[in-house]
């Protein structure tokens, strides 16, 4: 483009697009990234009356929208006229992609398009936007042990070992409510897992016995009501994860589905504690080890596929055997229940005197089916799978290795969790540790409030529980600073301290702030500093797929690798 005497710029007729169909031109914005079609609409005009359609961001919109919710809620699109496409996807990103209201005054499709970019730009500069914490002692007195993020209600829920479950506001630190829930003979439950999907939650209790609470939808003040329990085989409920209205619990050598849909929708409660019926149960012992009990620590589901983590750098892959008449199983419980393969994965061993403590945790990471592996020695891989087409089930793993392991048990990893397909995340007891999808290190974030325990992550923020009794909101919306109890320094990039009460000058500048990085955004952050993984990621996995093998045996799957560094083994 080039300017004339006065120094304005024509924008018509310079950038050769007036003899481009209008199909060609919307081909090419939706190859764009997100950032660059934003720019485009700024500094444009030809592209501007392209850009203002709202289905040229519908693309985009849409990977984003998969991305952030790791593939697991996706939209309904075939034969859905666009129109109703963006209607909906608008709704979702209002309700229920994030719990704070970053997008609650999204009109457009370009507006959740904006909003996103300064999101993703926030996470990748390595440093929150701002810090709470909500718990000074009113509401938990012991320490967290389950936390969980609750979109559809703005909400978070937190657990500790009093049994005390309280149900937070995110966007104002405020405790709407706390309360206990009982198991039928009257006990106190204490919270071990929490988990919260559209208008159900499930807690996972200490004494075996799971709890189904159901959004309320009668009045009062508490947010959910028990509905029911169930108690799955095992004493000991090793993790819990909701797929719909299908609740997977992984016990001790078992994983078993249970079914809440008569807890779904406009559910009246009729009956104390109705029953609720089991689907299937998977054996997932290793034969080859029969004395060996594992608990399943970890799962991971998607498209018929079932991931667990066990015990010590192991991890279990289970699917649906084909059969000629039903090549493709939707889900892995729907009948007919024949037999089932079993892949079993072993990761490096821990060394010295620490080996074998801990367990494999398991997260997605975008919305391509790809799996984050935190094996014992908290090293982080990802985990790639191919289904091969016809009547059998082929799952070929590509390792790729990303992040190292930490010395130290006391630093171990407690979790992973994956912001989209941009940001990992490593907790740490005293830190929270940022990546890059590539492996490299971006941020950390100290937490001062005592070891963390227990953690969730959303779109816009990062909730942690401690040790002593802290809820620690690290924010990553531009402009969201929610200082209801205080705030500190919450990340490396911050100042050494605040004050707990800001004073009416400090206040007064951060309104600015927060106006400017509402009408502005973050800057663009440099790329991501920091040395890249030392090692070779180049590792060769040699399968050994089970053929017709009922359900719960498993074959073992080997990692060789190409250089001298300590690599995975076989598993016994």
């Amino acid at each position: 483009m080039e300017a004339d005497e006065s120094g304005d710029v024509d924008l018509d007729g310079m950038d050769g697009l007036d003899g481009l169909p209008n199909e060609v031109l919307f081909l090419i914005l939706e190859q764009l990234d997100l950032e660059s079609l934003l720019i485009c609409h700024d500094v444009c005009q030809s592209w501007r009356k392209y850009a203002l359609v709202e289905s040229t961001f519908l693309p985009h919109v849409l990977r984003a929208y998969a991305g952030l919710t790791h593939g697991t809620r996706p939209l309904p699109t075939g034969g859905v006229a666009a129109r109703q496409t963006i209607e909906r996807l608008k709704e979702l990103f209002r309700t229920s992609v994030s719990a704070l209201p970053v997008f609650a005054e999204c009109k457009t499709l370009r507006d959740i398009a904006a909003h996103l970019c300064r999101l993703e730009r926030s996470w990748l500069s390595g440093g929150n936007a701002g810090f709470a914490s909500l718990n000074h002692g009113e509401v938990h007195e012991m320490p967290l042990v389950s936390v969980a993020v609750d979109a559809k209600a703005g909400g978070i829920v937190t657990g500790d070992s009093s049994g005390v479950v309280a149900f937070w506001d995110v966007a104002t630190g405020v405790c709407r409510y706390k309360g206990y829930f009982q198991l039928s003979d009257h006990q106190w439950a204490v919270p071990l897992h929490l988990v919260v999907e559209g208008d159900l939650m499930v807690i996972g209790t200490t004494a075996g016995g799971i709890i189904v609470a159901a959004r309320n939808q009668y009045g009062g003040p508490e947010p959910f009501i028990r509905v029911a329990e169930f108690w799955p085989n095992s004493a000991q409920v090793a993790s819990i994860r909701l797929e719909g209205h299908v609740c997977i619990v992984g016990e001790v050598d078992a994983v078993s589905f249970w079914d809440l849909s008569r807890f779904t929708g406009q559910f009246r409660r009729q009956e104390l504690d109705p029953y609720v019926p089991v689907l299937m149960t998977i054996d997932t012992r290793n034969d080859a080890t029969p004395m060996d009990a594992s608990p399943n620590y970890s799962l991971f589901y998607r498209n018929g596929l079932l991931f667990v983590g066990l015990t010590g750098s192991r991890i279990q892959q289970i699917a649906s055997q084909a059969s000629p008449d039903m090549p493709v199983r939707k889900e892995l419980w729907e009948p007919p229940q024949e037999s089932h393969y079993a892949v079993l994965v072993s990761g490096p061993e821990t060394n010295g005197s620490h080996g074998g403590v801990g367990f494999s945790r398991l997260c997605p990471i975008g919305s391509d089916g790809d799996i984050l592996v935190s094996w014992a020695d908290s090293s982080i891989y990802k985990l790639s799978s191919n289904a091969a087409m016809g009547n059998d089930f082929v799952w070929e793993p590509r390792s790729e290795f990303l992040i190292p392991p930490v010395s130290g048990l006391y630093n171990r990893s407690l979790g992973i969790c994956a912001r989209g397909d941009q940001v990992i995340c490593r907790f740490r007891p005293h830190a929270i540790e940022m990546f890059s999808a590539q492996g490299a290190p971006i941020g950390s974030m100290p937490c001062r409030w005592g070891d963390i325990s227990c953690m969730a992550v959303d779109p816009s923020f990062i909730v942690v529980g401690t040790n002593e009794a802290a809820v620690c909101v690290y924010y990553f919306a531009p402009g969201r600073h929610t200082p209801t109890h205080g705030q500190g320094p919450s990340s490396s990039t911050a100042a050494t301290a605040a004050p707990a009460v800001p004073s009416p000058s400090l206040e007064r500048k951060n309104t600015y702030k927060r106006k400017y990085l509402e009408a502005m955004g973050p800057d663009i952050p440099e790329s991501p500093v920091g040395p890249t993984a030392p090692g070779s990621s180049d590792f060769d996995f040699e399968l050994r797929r089970a053929r017709n093998i009922p359900r719960g045996l498993s074959s073992p799957l080997a990692l060789g690798s190409k250089t001298d560094r300590k690599v995975p083994v076989s598993a016994p």
